[in-house]
C-alpha cells in the first residue's frame, strides 16, 4: 500500500469521486499517530484476505476497518474520514506514488508520525477482531 499525506486544490467531493473509482482511501491523519499503525493494520488486513477472514471485499476497505478497529465500514469511514482537502493521507493499494500524486493534484507533505505505535494503540487494532 502507499501512504501519502498532503493537500489538494480540488473539491471535496471530486476527491471522493476519484477515491470510489480509484480504490483509494481518503483519511484524516489526525487520527493516525503513528506509521507503526498503518503497517499493522495493512498487515493485518493482508492476512484476513488471505485467510478468508475479511469482512470487506476490498482491501482498502479492510485496511479501514482494521485501522479504525471497527467491524462495519460505515462505522469506519465515520470516525477516519478526512475533514478537509488541506489535509488528507491517501490510501492507496496497486496504485504508483506519481500517479496518485497526479490524480489527486496532490502536494505531497512529510507524514508527520512517530514510528512506533504505543501499545494500547497496536492493542486496539490488534484485538479489534476478538469477540
Amino acid at each position: 500500500m502507499i501512504f501519502l499525506r498532503g493537500s489538494s486544490p480540488l473539491p471535496k467531493e471530486k476527491l471522493l469521486s476519484l477515491a470510489e473509482k480509484t480504490n483509494t482511501l481518503l483519511i484524516n491523519p489526525k487520527k493516525i499517530n503513528s506509521e507503526e499503525e498503518l503497517l499493522l493494520a495493512e498487515q493485518l488486513a493482508k492476512n484476513a484476505t488471505k485467510e478468508k477472514r475479511n469482512i470487506a471485499k476490498k482491501p482498502e476497505k479492510e485496511f479501514l476497518l482494521w485501522l479504525a478497529a471497527k467491524k462495519d465500514i460505515t462505522s469506519a469511514l465515520k470516525a477516519y474520514s478526512f475533514q478537509s482537502a488541506q489535509d488528507i493521507l491517501l490510501v492507496s493499494s496497486g496504485k504508483t506514488k506519481p500517479r496518485m500524486l497526479s490524480l489527486f493534484q496532490l502536494r505531497e507533505a512529510p507524514l508527520n508520525l512517530k514510528k512506533k505505535a504505543s501499545p494500547l494503540e497496536i492493542e486496539r487494532i490488534s484485538l479489534s477482531r476478538v469477540i
